[in-house]
C-alpha cells in the first residue's frame, strides 16, 4: 500500500496510506448495488403515482455521489464500507466544488471509458488520483489500520518481566488513540518543527487528562513514547 507525507497549510506532516485500486473497486461496486436498488424502488414509487414521473428515478443514478460524499465528509455507501475517503492533497476535508468537479469527471474516469482511464490514472499517478482528482486536487485515502504491526513493532518489548509499566491506567486509552500517538511521534522525530512542537504539547495535555495526573511531564516527547511502552506492555503481556 502506497503511503504519502502530507504536509498541511499549518506545516504539519500528515501521514496517508492511499486507497488501493482493490478498494476503489470495491467501493464503486457497492455503490453500484446502492444506486440500482435506489433506482429500482424510486422507480417503483414514481411510476404507482404517475408513468410519466418514472424518470425522476434516475436523478437517483446523477446524485448518489455527490449528494453522499457532501453529506457523509468524503464518502459514500460503498467508501465507508471499503475504508476509503476523499480528502484534498492538503490532507483536510475537501470542498463541495472539489467533490463537484470530481463528479463531472466520474463520467470521463468511469462511465464514457468504462473504468479504463481510471484505472490508467490510478494506477500511475503518486497520489492514485484519477483525472477528477487531479483536477479536484483530491485524492482516496485508506482508513484502515496497520495498528498491530505497528504497535508492536515500537519497542519489542514482551512482557512484563522486562519491563514494568509506569502509568497503570494506560487501558483506559484505545488502540487507535496510542497509534495516533505513534504517528505524532514519529512526524515529530522527522520534521521536528515548531508545529509538531505544540501537537506533542497538545497531545501530552490530553493523555494526562485521560491518565488523571496532577500535572503535565515537562518532556513531552519521553512522556509520550512512555505512555506507548506501557500501553504494548499493558496489552501484550
Amino acid at each position: 500500500m502506497r503511503k504519502l507525507s502530507i504536509t498541511t497549510t499549518q506545516n504539519v506532516s500528515i501521514d496517508f496510506a492511499v486507497a488501493s485500486l482493490g478498494q476503489r473497486i470495491m467501493g464503486l461496486s457497492i455503490d453500484m448495488i446502492a444506486i440500482a436498488v435506489g433506482v429500482f424502488i424510486l422507480l417503483l414509487v414514481f411510476s404507482s403515482i404517475h408513468p410519466n414521473l418514472a424518470y425522476l428515478a434516475l436523478l437517483y443514478f446523477f446524485v448518489y455521489t455527490p449528494v453522499s460524499e457532501i453529506l457523509m465528509n468524503g464518502q459514500t455507501l460503498g467508501k465507508r464500507l471499503a475504508s476509503t475517503r476523499v480528502i484534498n492533497i492538503y490532507g483536510e476535508a475537501a470542498a463541495i466544488d472539489d467533490l463537484l468537479i470530481r463528479w463531472v469527471f466520474r463520467m470521463v474516469d468511469i462511465w464514457f471509458s468504462l473504468g479504463a482511464l481510471g484505472i490508467i490514472f490510478i494506477s500511475t499517478t503518486s497520489r492514485g488520483q484519477r483525472l477528477g482528482g487531479v483536477l479536484s486536487n483530491t485524492m482516496v485515502v485508506s482508513l484502515r489500520s496497520e495498528m498491530n504491526l505497528s504497535l508492536d513493532d515500537i519497542l519489542r518489548i514482551e512482557d512484563r518481566s522486562v519491563y514494568e509499566p509506569i502509568y497503570k491506567q494506560v487501558y483506559r486509552f484505545k488502540e487507535e488513540e496510542m497509534l495516533a500517538v505513534k504517528q505524532l511521534l514519529d512526524r515529530y522525530e522527522r520534521y521536528h518543527n515548531e508545529a509538531h512542537k505544540k501537537l506533542l504539547a497538545k497531545a501530552s495535555e490530553r493523555c494526562a487528562k485521560v491518565l488523571g495526573l496532577d500535572h503535565v511531564p515537562e518532556k513531552h516527547h519521553d512522556f509520550l513514547k512512555t505512555l506507548i511502552k506501557d500501553y504494548i506492555v499493558s496489552t501484550r503481556s
